[in-house]
């Protein structure tokens, strides 16, 4: 998430405790919206975990809903 809180910083003029707070907020909305074949992934993603990974098992989840 410092990635994300870094673009917030810089790109939508906002000073780092509120980039936090926007961050956490689309966090849990995210968390609380996406089908939980893709949760896991996008949250890895999102806060810099193993996102290699995270991008394949991404790329199988939306294949699967796709019927890919």
């Amino acid at each position: 998430m410092k990635e994300l809180i870094g673009r917030l910083v810089s790109q939508a003029d906002l000073s780092e405790a509120q980039a936090e707070k926007v961050a956490e907020v689309v966090r849990g909305f995210l968390e609380e919206r996406l089908p939980e074949g893709i949760r896991g992934p996008v949250m890895s993603a999102l806060t810099g975990e193993r996102v290699d990974d995270a991008a394949d098992a991404l790329r199988g989840a939306i294949g699967k809903l796709f019927g890919g």
